[in-house]
C-alpha cells in the first residue's frame, strides 16, 4: 500500500478542517493514538471507517487514500520507456514481476494493460519462458476487448491477439478471431468527409481524407510485401510488383514518412530474390534498405509531411500511445543491423564487396558498439 498518500491527504484535510486529532478519534470511535499512527504513516484506518473519514472531509475514499486507478497518457509511455530500457538491462523475470505489480495496481486502466502487451511482444526475443509470456498477452487483450468499452482500444487488442496467434503457429484461431475472408470496403471515410463538408468543417473533412489515404497506401505495401513470398514461382510478376511497390514508396517518400513500411518491404523483396538465386536483384534491394536505414533520425517517430500536412494532429489525437516507438533505440539499431548482417538468405552476399561495404557503413551510421 505504499503507492497510497492517504497520511499526507489525511493531516491537510484536519488541518484545512481545523479540527483536533482527538475530534477525529471521538468522531469514527477510535483512540487519539490510532489517529496519530495514520498521520505518520505508521497504520490505515480500518478499511470499514474509510467511508465515514471519506464523507467527514468531503471527498471520495479514493481521494483520501490518494490512489489513482488511470495513468495518464504521459506516464504510461514514461513507464513504457523505462520498462522496455529496463528489459535491455536486466533479467527478463525481474522486469516480468515489476509489470505484474503495475497491472496489478492499474488494472481497470486500460490503455496502459494494452500497451504492457505491446512490450511483452516487441520483447518477447528475451523472455525465459516464451509460452507463457504470449499466453499473458493474450490474457491482456481479452481483458481489454471485453472490460474496455472502447471499440478503438478493443480492436487494436483483437489484432494483437490475432498477431500472437500466428506467432504461436495457430492459424485456425486467427481465422476465428478475423474471419476467413476480406471485408468489403465500404467507402465509410468518404461518407464522414462528405458530412464534415456538409456541416461546414471542410478542415476536418480534409483530415478524414488525408488520414484514410495514408493507412491505405501503408497497407498496400505492406500487404504486396506479404503476397512477394507467395510469389516466388512467377519471377515477372514478383518484379512487377516491386516496380510497383518501389514507385510507391518513392512518390510518397515512406522511408520519411513510415521507414518501417519501406524497409519490411524492401527485407522481403530482397528475401525473396535471394530465394529465387537473383543475388543481384537481391542486392539491390539490400542496398535500398540500407539508404532507408541511413535516414532515420533518432528517435524515431512516426509523423506526416508536407503532401499528410493534417497527419501530425491526428497522431496526437488518436495515436498519442503509438507514435511512440515500440522498442528502445538500442533495440531498433541492433535489429535494423541483424535483419540483413543475419539473414541466412544472404549467406551468399558475405564475399561480396559492394554487400560487405553496406553493413559497415550501416553499422557505423547506427553507431553500434557491438553485434
Amino acid at each position: 500500500m505504499n503507492h497510497f498518500q492517504f497520511a499526507t491527504i489525511f493531516t491537510t484535510k484536519r488541518k484545512e478542517l481545523n479540527v483536533t486529532q482527538e475530534e477525529i478519534a471521538r468522531y469514527v470511535g477510535v483512540s487519539r493514538a490510532a489517529v496519530s499512527k495514520w498521520e505518520k504513516g505508521q497504520s490505515y484506518p480500518d478499511i470499514s471507517l474509510l467511508p465515514k473519514l471519506a464523507a467527514y472531509f468531503n471527498v471520495s475514499i479514493d481521494d483520501l487514500l490518494g490512489y489513482e486507478p488511470q495513468m495518464t497518457e504521459q506516464r504510461i509511455l514514461e513507464t513504457y520507456s523505462t520498462l522496455a530500457k529496463d528489459f535491455t538491462l536486466k533479467p527478463f523475470d525481474e522486469i516480468d514481476a515489476e509489470i505484474d505489480g503495475l497491472i496489478t495496481e492499474y488494472y481497470s486502466c486500460f490503455p496502459f494493460v494494452l500497451k504492457m502487451a505491446q512490450l511483452y511482444v516487441n520483447y518477447l526475443d528475451l523472455t525465459t519462458n516464451r509460452e507463457a509470456t504470449l499466453e499473458k498477452v493474450l490474457a491482456l487483450c481479452k481483458r481489454v476487448e471485453e472490460y474496455s468499452g472502447d471499440y478503438k482500444m478493443a480492436n487494436e487488442a483483437l489484432m494483437m491477439e490475432g498477431f500472437v496467434y500466428v506467432i504461436q503457429g495457430n492459424a485456425t484461431k486467427v481465422l476465428e478471431l478475423l474471419g476467413e475472408d476480406v471485408p468489403i470496403q465500404l467507402g465509410t471515410e468518404q461518407l464522414i468527409a462528405t458530412a464534415q463538408k456538409m456541416l461546414g468543417q471542410t478542415d476536418k473533412a480534409k483530415e478524414i481524407l488525408q488520414v484514410h489515404a495514408y493507412q491505405q497506401i501503408n497497407s498496400i505495401v505492406s500487404n504486396a510485401g506479404e503476397s512477394l513470398l507467395l510469389e516466388l514461382d512467377n519471377t515477372d510478376y514478383f518484379d512487377e510488383m516491386v516496380r510497383r511497390m518501389e514507385a510507391i514508396i518513392t512518390t510518397f517518400e515512406l522511408a520519411h514518412l513510415n521507414v518501417n513500411t519501406a524497409l519490411v518491404f524492401y527485407v522481403k523483396a530482397a528475401s525473396g530474390y535471394a530465394m529465387q538465386q537473383r543475388f543481384e536483384q537481391a542486392f539491390y534491394c539490400i542496398e535500398k534498405y540500407v539508404k532507408a536505414c541511413m535516414q532515420i533520425q533518432f528517435p524515431m517517430r512516426l509523423e506526416g509531411d508536407t503532401y499528410f500536412y493534417l497527419l501530425d494532429d491526428w497522431m496526437a489525437r488518436e495515436l498519442v500511445l503509438s507514435t511512440q516507438t515500440p522498442r528502445d533505440n538500442e533495440t531498433i539499431k541492433k535489429a535494423l543491423y541483424e535483419t540483413i548482417a543475419n539473414n541466412p538468405l544472404f549467406a551468399s552476399l558475405q564475399s561480396d564487396g559492394r554487400y560487405t561495404n553496406l553493413l559497415t557503413n550501416l553499422h557505423h551510421y547506427l553507431r553500434l558498439e557491438e553485434v
